[in-house]
């Protein structure tokens, strides 16, 4: 982001663990599960039981809970100050907190604004807890703001490195008065320490609601986070101790009214983001924020949610509904419904970090109508793929579809359906150039707005999509109609998915629709295999999609079908496309060939597909012949490049009517 995150600077200090210790003589732990009841509301301190309740905080901070109890608070009571309960469960008897009483209002933990804790409920360097029916705020109306959270889940330096298992669910936290800093949240789960790497395995929150918090909504974060992908950012230059958080799950959670972000997903391996509602988000005026992003992780979900009214509060100050920030590693973005927001859609934030990089992003089947700013803003991503997506955006719109940051994003579009009724286009931030030439558009949709600078693209539609209601509110109104030229119009791709935004199947063999919406019907045992080269024939009256290096044209008077054909030479020179391809699969590569004279050879191959090696096949005859090469996918393979080479001689090579399949 813009302004990225602080991610451990303040938790590096001498004595973090110390403060995160329990009583240096605690209480004998229950050897059996035992309910301990707290209400604030009663008349006097009891002895926990459900008969005669505890009713201070600081009574139950003074036990020490073990498998299968329970700490139950009184539903209707308030209890001020801080619940910092201690003790663990084990795997399949984890403590519980929850509610207790009839009636359906919650027990209330309300933070001191006179207290100098950093949350009214936390959780410190204990596992096996699962938290339910709470509500829980932190208010101070005075001007004074500091480090304040609702529920903060704390482990640090524990000795097996692993906090496991932590259910957060249908939990009310709001009116958070924290600052402007990123320790300041609604729900937090943080890893702190300094000398045994320490992660978080399998924490949820579900369910729950965060609302009017300062600065961020629902995160998590790590001092075990430095790694070349995240460059030299907080203090992590030289520093390679990457310790991620496993099974991080934030799902159906309803979060608005945030100072700053929504959700972040920070250094975790294989985090799921779903089926959350993040609305008006960076009400005030705490930096650069966006909906939901995750950040320096691997193999981030992001998916099924609905981002609304970010506020964007400065030119460069983020307002996205979703971003994938820098080190990040294959994160996926698929099935969200993004409106409404003042950034946009999109960020791709892979060098907004000191030497940072990021790599791998997906952005696929989501719907993005009535953004602002711009649908994409490309600030760093070493290649990404956005496809299947369908964005609109009507008139008196100034949004542009391309904001093109550092020129070090690698984008490949592919079967978006861009209906821009407005004036937006395609430019470059304040002070930065626009490089096209960093995008590959294939198969997309651009009907309305055509600007100048409108990209190139060998399949390019204009033809009104026919959304079933334009303009509308609900994702059915941007559902391809009948007669829509978008259906069956797709260009093949190897990473399609099965489903479309609506839970449609999708084709595998036969062409798809465009847009995160699959109208049409198909049967695949009918279809021929897609052709995997864009262009195969040389029909376009530009190279594009391919690219050449040495002497390279189109030549109308030589061809084996059509129009055109491909001409490379004299030696070396060669026309090259990268397509997309499966891991593990064995392709065939054809097509006709031939050369001008004698002693001159011409290859037809592929490269790049494997850790090592290529393969091809050799023209060396002066009449077109047809020939075939096979080569098998890496295990990490998504593209490859094919080639038309003259290798050697002093005359010219053709190259036509080229394939590649599925073997």
């Amino acid at each position: 982001m813009s302004l990225p995150p602080t991610l451990g600077r303040a938790l590096l200090v001498a004595g973090a663990a110390a403060a995160l210790a329990v009583p240096a003589v605690p209480p004998a732990t229950a050897a059996t599960p035992t309910a301990r009841y707290l209400d604030c509301s009663a008349a006097a301190n009891g002895d926990g039981s459900q008969a005669s309740p505890w009713n201070t905080l600081d009574a139950a901070n003074a036990q020490v809970f073990g498998p299968g109890d329970q700490l139950l608070l009184m539903r209707g009571a308030t209890c001020t100050g801080t619940l910092k309960p201690h003790g663990s469960g084990i795997a399949g008897a984890p403590v519980t907190l929850a509610a207790y009483g009839t009636g359906t209002a919650r027990p209330v933990v309300a933070g001191s604004a006179s207290s100098t804790e950093k949350a009214a409920v936390h959780l410190s360097n204990v596992e096996q807890w699962e938290i339910r029916d709470l509500e829980i705020t932190f208010r101070d109306t005075g001007s004074t703001r500091r480090e304040r959270n609702g529920l903060l889940v704390e482990i640090a330096d524990l000795p097996d490195g692993v906090g496991s298992h932590y259910l957060v669910d249908d939990v009310y936290v709001h009116d958070v008065d924290g600052d402007a800093t990123k320790w300041s949240n609604g729900i937090q789960f943080r890893v702190s320490g300094t000398t045994t790497p320490t992660a978080f395995d399998d924490a949820v929150v579900r369910n729950s609601r965060i609302s009017n918090v300062d600065r961020e909504g629902l995160t998590n974060r790590s001092t075990w986070m430095c790694r070349p992908e995240y460059g030299s950012t907080d203090g992590c230059a030289g520093k390679d101790n990457w310790r991620p958080s496993t099974r991080m799950v934030f799902r159906g959670n309803t979060i608005n009214n945030t100072g700053g972000d929504g959700i972040v997903l920070r250094a975790s391996a294989g985090g799921l983001v779903e089926h959350n509602h993040v609305y008006d988000i960076a009400m005030r005026p705490m930096g650069s924020n966006v909906g939901v992003w995750a950040i320096n992780s691997d193999d981030a979900l992001i998916q099924y949610n609905e981002v609304d009214h970010v506020r964007r509060l400065s030119d460069n100050g983020d307002g996205h509904a979703f971003d994938s920030d820098y080190g990040n590693k294959r994160a996926v973005f698929q099935f969200n419904h993004s409106h409404d927001n003042e950034g946009g859609f999109m960020l791709f934030c892979g060098n907004c970090g000191s030497g940072s990089q990021s790599s791998g992003t997906v952005v696929r089947y989501n719907l993005s109508d009535h953004d602002k700013g711009r649908w994409l803003t490309a600030s760093g991503e070493s290649g990404a793929d956005m496809y299947h997506n369908t964005v609109y955006l009507p008139a008196g719109s100034t949004t542009d579809l391309i904001e093109d940051g550092y020129g070090t994003t690698k984008v490949r579009l592919t079967n978006n359906v861009f209906h821009n009724l407005g004036s937006g286009g395609y430019r470059a931030m304040p002070g930065k150039t626009y490089r096209p030439a960093n995008f590959t558009w294939v198969a997309n949709t651009f009907f309305g707005n055509h600007p100048a600078n409108e990209p190139t693209d060998p399949e390019k539609q204009t033809g009104d999509p026919r959304f079933a209601d334009p303009g509308g509110t609900d994702p059915a109104d941007y559902q391809l109609g009948a007669g829509s030229p978008a259906r069956a119009a797709g260009a093949p791709i190897p990473t399609l998915g099965t489903r479309d935004y609506f839970g449609n199947a999708l084709p595998q063999v036969c062409r798809p629709d465009r847009g995160f919406h699959q109208a049409a019907a198909f049967d695949d045992s009918t279809c021929a295999p897609v052709n995997l080269v864009r262009d195969p024939g040389f029909e376009n009256t530009a190279l594009n999609p391919w690219t050449s290096y040495g002497g390279v044209t189109l030549d109308t008077a030589t061809r084996h079908t059509g129009s055109r054909a491909v001409k490379v030479g004299p030696a070396q020179a060669a026309a090259e496309q990268v397509i997309q391809v499966r891991p593990n699969t064995t392709y065939t590569l054809s097509g006709w060939g031939k050369v001008s004279a004698s002693g001159t050879e011409l290859s037809l191959g592929a490269k790049q597909y494997a850790a090592e090696g290529s393969s091809s096949t050799v023209f060396s005859g002066t009449a077109f012949t047809s020939r075939s090469t096979t080569f098998t996918t890496g295990p990490d393979a998504t593209t490859a490049k094919i080639y038309c080479y003259a290798r050697s001689g002093t005359g010219y090579g053709w190259c036509d009517d080229i394939t590649v399949h599925a073997s």
